[in-house]
């Protein structure tokens, strides 16, 4: 059996992670195990580390954290075996918050992480892990805010990719005027919404730091983006609106600074859909003007059979290059050694990037 290695927070709110052996744990039925070869660091990490949120209790230490990762399969269930097999090279998604019998190993900064489906997707070859990480947890937070019923609830992306000049067509907003809202687009959770959004045949009107307009743009291909920092954003918005139909916004960032511009917005632009779909727990009582805010927290989307049509769906869009890995990932360092380094660049801010370690 392999000898398994991973970064531990020993303690609540421990500032600095200790790199130790950790159980290795065999495959129950739906899972595989893999070999890490990269991992992505989230605010999530951030905030169980640096306040204690999420792991809230004594009894939850030592633990491991991480929710993005990319590797090779070395052990798959039987359940799964007519779908991977050993030497696959994956992303998945991973999360601090399930143990199985006390071990962590479903949490991504360790050698070897278990990973549970729906939530894992195949590669390909040509692919490189420290960019393909950056995916998982933005997808699924992206995919459950405008998919499931109970957020944004809105058509999913076809099994047939859109020709070229369907592709062009839409990306311009000359295939309908369905749009959706993207606050934050630049963001991990951000791209994700804006690429799965214009697959699903939506027009999408961004908003992003000025210096990241053109990534918004050209490679996320957002039909326009806003200086989510200009006074006059409001204005420009629901300018940009007249003769569209506004489906609704998904509010990538979900702060008491971009819940109230959202809210006006959607109050003021003829027709629009009166629905938030944010990214952050509690938001919903920060609803005004009639909008009315969800969360995907409240969703079972990861247990649901469309959490699985759209990570099948994931899979073939990397295959033929139809979804991008973005935003950009920035290597911090090799090693577990180096994740904690990148936890503490993430709490200091970043834009525009994930910051990932290699292993």
């Amino acid at each position: 059996m392999p000898t398994n290695r991973a970064a531990w927070v020993k303690t609540r709110q421990s500032p600095t992670m200790v790199i130790e052996s950790a159980p290795y744990t065999l495959p129950d039925a739906n899972e595989l195990v893999i070999r890490a070869r990269a991992v992505a660091v989230n605010p999530a990490d951030v905030g169980i580390q640096a306040k204690g949120v999420l792991l809230t209790t004594d009894e939850q230490y030592p633990a491991i954290l991480g929710c993005d990762v990319a590797g090779e399969v070395v052990e798959v269930h039987p359940s799964l075996s007519d779908l991977f097999r050993e030497g696959d090279r994956v992303i998945g998604q991973t999360t601090p918050l399930a143990t199985k019998d006390g071990v962590y190993c479903y949490s991504s900064f360790q050698e070897y992480v278990v990973l549970k489906m729906p939530s894992v997707a195949k590669i390909p070859g040509g692919q490189r892990f420290e960019d393909a990480t950056v995916l998982p947890l933005g997808f699924n937070t992206a995919a459950s805010c405008l998919f499931a019923a109970e957020c944004l609830g809105l058509r999913t992306p076809p099994t047939q990719r859109p020709t070229p000049a369907q592709e062009t067509r839409d990306a311009h907003g000359q295939g309908g005027k369905e749009v959706l809202l993207v606050w934050g687009a630049s963001s991990s959770v951000g791209s994700c919404g804006v690429q799965l959004a214009r697959l699903a045949g939506y027009e999408v009107i961004a908003t992003a730091s000025a210096r990241n307009h053109d990534m918004v743009k050209q490679r996320l291909s957002a039909t326009a983006c806003f200086d989510q920092s200009d006074p006059a954003l409001v204005d420009k918005v629901v300018n940009s609106l007249q003769g569209k139909h506004l489906v609704g916004v998904y509010d990538a960032i979900s702060t008491d600074a971009t819940l109230a511009p959202v809210c006006e917005i959607l109050d003021r632009a003829p027709g629009a859909r009166k629905l938030v779909a944010a990214v952050m727990p509690g938001c919903e009582a920060k609803s005004s003007k009639g909008v009315r805010i969800t969360t995907n927290f409240v969703t079972t989307f990861v247990d649901s059979g469309l959490a699985r049509a759209l990570w099948t769906w994931l899979e073939e869009t990397l295959q033929d290059g139809g979804f991008k890995c973005m935003p950009p990932a920035e290597v911090v360092g090799h090693g577990l050694e180096h994740v904690q380094e990148a936890v503490d660049l993430l709490a200091k801010g970043v834009s525009a990037k994930k910051l990932v370690v290699t292993i």
